[in-house]
């Protein structure tokens, strides 16, 4: 028996006793965000007498119908004077939502919860190490223009590896976090290497719900006009997904010129001269994906039972995406993703050519039936695991 036939032979033996249910339940550490605003609701005439600078604040009458503010994340509070001095009840509840990852106290909720409306959209970001380039992300995302919301989306960072190291950076951009360990002892197993499939699963599971995801690797950066570039992308397509970059691929940066957009973001809202990134190279699968709740779960999420380390998790799920319907491109108007340099990682992967193989060789090969049933088996574990949110 040859060596392929060996490395195959255990790649499959690690999928036959590997429980895709089991990863998704493995335990997690996870941090929520700092609330952007609070909703006071009282009975009681309130006097605020105090200065409160860390989130807007807004006040509504018991009787009121509609609550001020807009921003899904905000916290409604259902205050009383027996509770006791207005200032510490929020200062409190601003730590406890960000320390627990919670919706709901004995006074408070999150607004989405209140009001059964889910945020427009939410930033998932997977991460193992490359802080360097993790940093620009989130700061480019501050930097450019607002959604026609009106604020910002919440950002989930999802970090595996052997140790927390990016909870820092985390709460230095009031980023969600959850962290699951890597153990780098068993490269041969979904949790040996870093799983970008199981984090987009774990994020989608425990983290706050949205409408539409934006599924984002921690070294692309985006235009000033990204989201009203976007909406006008998917109100023109008229669907539930799109591959929100134009070319069928990033801008691969040039290793001298992404150290310079490092040091200045604002230099990517210039036009960019074809010397200063790779020739272009259509058909890449990943790098950042925009779709609706729904689209995920009738995809049947992730599957991080198959591909992990630097694999084809992204190949894999753009076919099933293309089983639901037809990929729609971010082409009119055009938008332009960039991706800044590191060295590549794929070699690092022992069963990286198995991989493909099962993606090509064996999914692919399926027919559209089996394909969909395998779809809805995952869908149907996504609904019984999640929370009950909407």
């Amino acid at each position: 028996m040859d060596s392929k036939t060996l490395q195959m032979d255990a790649y499959i033996k690690v999928l036959e006793g590997t429980s895709v249910e089991t990863l998704y339940k493995l335990p997690h550490k996870q941090l929520g965000a700092h609330p952007t605003g609070f909703v006071i609701i009282h009975k009681e005439p309130l006097l605020l007498d105090f200065p409160f600078t860390v989130c807007p604040l807004y006040t509504c009458s018991s009787d009121e119908q509609m609550l001020p503010g807009s921003n899904p994340q905000d916290v409604v509070v259902l205050y009383s004077a027996d509770q006791g001095p207005l200032e510490r009840v929020l200062y409190t509840l601003y730590e406890t939502y960000k320390e627990t990852a919670c919706e709901k106290t004995q006074i408070s909720m999150k607004r989405y919860v209140f009001t059964k409306q889910l945020a427009p959209r939410k930033i998932i970001i997977p991460c193992f190490k490359r802080k360097e380039n993790l940093i620009p992300v989130l700061q480019r995302f501050q930097q450019i223009d607002l959604p026609k919301e009106g604020y910002r989306p919440q950002i989930l960072l999802v970090e595996h590896s052997p140790m927390p190291e990016l909870q820092s950076v985390a709460e230095d951009y009031n980023c969600e976090y959850i962290w699951l360990f890597l153990d780098p002892r068993i490269p041969t197993m979904p949790l040996g290497q870093f799983n970008k499939a199981l984090c987009y699963d774990k994020a989608f599971l425990y983290g706050s719900p949205a409408k539409w995801y934006l599924f984002h690797d921690n070294d692309v950066l985006v235009p000033k006009r990204f989201w009203s570039l976007l909406d006008e992308n998917v109100e023109r397509a008229d669907t539930e997904f799109l591959q929100p970059y134009t070319h069928r691929c990033l801008l691969n940066l040039k290793q001298v010129v992404a150290e310079m957009v490092r040091e200045n973001l604002e230099l990517i809202d210039s036009p960019l001269d074809e010397s200063m990134y790779f020739p272009l190279q259509p058909g890449a699968p990943g790098g950042s994906l925009y779709l609706t709740r729904q689209r995920y779960l009738e995809a049947g999420g992730h599957d991080p039972q198959f591909c992990w380390g630097y694999g084809p998790e992204d190949a894999l799920f753009y076919h099933k995406l293309e089983l639901l319907e037809p990929i729609a491109f971010a082409d009119d108007p055009p938008i332009e993703l960039l991706h800044l340099w590191h060295p590549p990682a794929a070699a690092n992967n022992p069963f990286r050519n198995e991989m493909d193989f099962f993606v090509k060789g064996i999914f692919k090969q399926k027919n559209r039936e089996e394909k969909l049933a395998y779809m809805k088996y995952k869908e149907e574990l996504l609904k019984n695991l999640m929370k009950s949110y909407l």
